[in-house]
């Protein structure tokens, strides 16, 4: 069976006036699933480990000079979801409060996370 490929090529924020633009958004399958939601946009997530960064090869793709190619992982475990800074060069933040990088952080419904100048609600 083929590996299903929850993401597609579109434009999830183009904001050119920050010059941030995710190009990778989530499609919506049945179930239930978190979201993001950044800029006033609103996208659901697949309940699997992803990357976040200015690498075109991570699942959500952020054109952010502050933003690192391999900046965060996102991972799902135990029914809940979870953050991972990957020693970025500018942090990661959750609410506020800087990441140790490696160290997996809960995230909770309404969280803020905060990658470079990009500012990402986190849904459950």
């Amino acid at each position: 069976m083929p590996k299903k490929d929850f993401f597609q090529e579109n434009t999830f924020i183009d904001n050119s006036e920050e010059k941030i633009t995710i190009t990778k958004e989530a499609s919506i399958y049945s179930g239930k699933m978190p979201r993001i939601e950044a800029h006033g946009k609103s996208k659901n997530l697949p309940n699997k480990i992803f990357a976040i960064g200015r690498d075109k090869s991570n699942a959500v793709i952020i054109a952010d000079p502050k933003v690192s190619k391999f900046h965060a992982l996102v991972i799902f475990k135990d029914n809940a979801c979870y953050i991972r800074d990957t020693q970025s060069k500018n942090g990661t933040y959750v609410n506020d409060t800087k990441l140790q990088a490696g160290k997996d952080v809960k995230l909770n419904n309404n969280d803020i996370i905060v990658v470079g100048n990009t500012k990402i609600k986190y849904h459950s």
